[in-house]
């Protein structure tokens, strides 16, 4: 009788303690335990030695925070992707953090393709936008105001543009993408002045969306490797040792354009209201953050030219031989025009079936475009024009 009842406190006691372990300790959607490590949240190392073992468990996310600025509100919010409408199930948002003075370049993307048009490939595209600087003095919140009330696309935040508020604009798009579209399976986060393939795109997200479920999560875009810190003052992007410790920054993926989905955009929103602040927005999101939930980067580098002359030729080549372009997305090269004639050439080329381009007629070798260098006039500068061969 004596056995039988030690017996019994030992499995209740057991029981107890198995109760408390079990409990004591945050959980992944699969059961898998999350430990604290010492120290987490605080920076005790170089920002990119610092990881945490948390990858597949989601975490709330305070919708008054962005990284370190708390009180965040929408000036101008949108309720455009409200999953009781037509627009619940969409295959990707593209969201474009624009300057709020660059409202002509917003201009340029709605006339190179509508709202209407994106929006029957499944898409739909937001910009967002910070509080007019004071130094700046050819927009007012008026006009922005009006812009919404036209177009409907806009979400501003309560923040100043500058250069050192980009992670803020970057993160409140990944936060209004997971709070307010939840519907649209593909986050496009990109720059105002990047021109782009929309249809070629639409038709990746398409084949990503058939083949889906293989990988937890989702970075893919230009990937930048062993990128050094600059430490020189007269540069803007100065970094000083106080701000990030290392030498080198982990591989990150260019702003300009890339491709995420609702739960890696989630858990990277969570982490960085948990992470140290870095102000340099792809690097610190794509990069930093990436490393410290141990998200793989998705190489697309091939996409992806540097010069928008080669676009112009694109345009030149696709009207003449109707070439398809070897190139995706590229800079605009502060020329506006370029985003419409792009995107309108390439609806032509895809209707009337353009060609893949000849082995001996590539770009590097037939592209000879203008190179048009910027002066630091008055307000927004002069071009200087002259003949070069790209390379």
């Amino acid at each position: 009788m004596r056995k039988f009842q030690r017996f019994l406190i030992f499995i209740v006691a057991f029981a107890v303690l198995y109760g408390v372990y079990r409990y004591s300790f945050r959980t992944d959607n699969d059961g898998n335990y999350l430990f604290l490590l010492p120290g987490e949240g605080e920076w005790s190392k170089p920002f990119e030695q610092r990881v945490v073992s948390e990858v597949s468990g989601e975490r709330p996310v305070d919708p008054g925070r962005l990284a370190n600025l708390t009180g965040f509100e929408y000036l101008i919010p949108n309720d455009i992707c409200k999953e009781n409408n037509s627009f619940s199930e969409l295959l990707g948002v593209i969201l474009v953090t624009s300057y709020v003075g660059h409202d002509e370049i917003r201009s340029a993307h709605r006339q190179a393709i509508s709202q209407q048009k994106l929006i029957s490939m499944g898409l739909l595209r937001i910009f967002s936008l910070g509080i007019i600087p004071p130094t700046e003095r050819f927009i007012t919140q008026a006009a922005i105001e009006s812009e919404q009330k036209l177009n409907g696309d806009l979400i501003q935040g309560n923040f100043y543009e500058a250069y050192r508020n980009l992670t803020y604009k970057h993160l409140m798009s990944l936060q209004w993408a997971t709070q307010h579209c939840r519907g649209a399976k593909y986050l496009l986060k990109m720059d105002d002045d990047i021109v782009y393939d929309p249809f070629y795109i639409q038709n990746y997200l398409s084949d990503l969306h058939m083949s889906d479920g293989r990988q937890p999560h989702l970075l893919a875009g230009y990937v930048f490797r062993s990128k050094k810190v600059i430490r020189l003052r007269a540069n803007k992007w100065y970094v000083s040792r106080e701000e990030y410790q290392g030498d080198v920054y982990p591989p990150y993926l260019s702003g300009w354009l890339y491709i995420t989905h609702q739960f890696t955009a989630r858990a990277l929103v969570a982490e960085a209201q948990t992470a140290g602040f870095f102000w340099i927005d792809d690097t610190f999101i794509t990069g930093l953050l990436a490393q410290r939930l141990r998200i793989p980067l998705t190489e697309l580098n091939r996409w992806y030219s540097s010069n928008s002359e080669f676009l112009d030729c694109c345009i030149r080549d696709m009207k003449r031989y109707a070439y398809q372009c070897d190139y995706y997305v590229g800079p605009n090269g502060g020329n506006g025009k370029l985003i419409m004639a792009f995107v309108q050439e390439l609806e032509r080329c895809y209707d009337n079936a353009c060609y893949q381009r000849p082995a001996g007629k590539s770009l590097t070798a037939t592209c000879v475009a203008e190179y048009k260098q910027q002066l630091n006039a008055a307000d927004h500068g002069t071009a200087m024009i002259s003949q070069m061969r790209l390379k």
